[in-house]
């Protein structure tokens, strides 16, 4: 009986035994694993020191400061002020090229119609019968050689001074220009010139009405009447002449208005 419990306590003691055994085992694998992971994270980070947080946290540092960089700069983009050029190229841009077009034309307008008013009145005023003609035939020549030239520029092509240009001739770059402003050029010599020759034309015509005025008579009106007629005929027939051989010889026209205008102002 004795030897049977005797062989059972032996038995006991055995099986704790064991036990304890396995459980050291699983102890010093463990140990094993975790110091094997730290050798192999300060292979890796070059043997700094480094915090390695546990799984399920975060480091909230970086954010934090991504967090108050990314305030730093709205703050700064929004107290910043923007650049005067900047503004003024701004406002020059919001000006419409039709509106600043047509104010540089009302000033030429002007300042040419006052000039050629003033040295009409020059030349009549007091002046003899043939002076006046002269002066009124001068003005229909400009008018109507303004509107020849003008529609010589829109309806010539740019390709055959380009060409001119390549070989150095003179007046061809002055050519090139003119085809590629042809509108401005058009709505300079016939709007601007053209209108203000018919209009002044018209004030030498009244003059040389008056040389054959009798004291408010019949005859004069008549005169007058006549006078401003051949006048507008002449203009708008003149015109009607002129706009064929315009289109016919626009490449020579411009061409040759190009060159001319190089003996007062060189070429670029």
């Amino acid at each position: 009986m004795n030897d049977e419990y005797g062989g059972d306590g032996k038995r006991a003691r055995t099986n704790i035994e064991k036990e304890q055994d396995t459980r050291g085992c699983a102890a010093s694998d463990h140990d094993g694993r975790d110091s094997s992971y730290k050798e192999s994270t300060d292979a890796l980070v070059g043997g700094n020191d480094i915090n390695v947080l546990p799984a399920g946290r975060e480091d909230n540092t970086s954010s934090k400061q991504t967090g108050e960089e990314t305030e730093n700069r709205f703050v700064k983009i929004k107290n910043a002020k923007p650049d005067p050029a900047k503004r003024r190229g701004k406002k020059r841009k919001k000006v419409p090229v039709w509106l600043s077009w047509g104010l540089t034309i009302l000033v030429l307008s002007f300042f040419l119609s006052v000039l050629f008013s003033f040295l009409t009145e020059i030349a009549v005023n007091d002046s003899e019968i043939y002076v006046c003609i002269i002066v009124l035939v001068v003005l229909l020549i400009l008018n109507v050689g303004c509107d020849i030239i003008a529609n010589a520029v829109v309806s010539c092509d740019v390709d055959g001074f380009n060409a001119m240009a390549s070989r150095k001739i003179r007046g061809a770059k002055r050519a090139v220009t003119f085809c590629k402003h042809a509108e401005k050029i058009a709505s300079i010599f016939s709007d601007v010139i053209g209108d203000i020759c018919g209009i002044i034309s018209g004030s030498a015509g009244a003059v040389l009405a008056g040389y054959f005025a009798f004291n408010d008579s019949m005859e004069g009106m008549i005169v007058s009447i006549l006078i401003s007629a051949v006048i507008g005929a002449l203009t708008v027939g003149g015109k009607a002449f002129g706009k064929p051989i315009s289109i016919k010889y626009n490449s020579k026209i411009a061409f040759g208005f190009a060159k001319f205008t190089t003996f007062f102002v060189k070429e670029k």
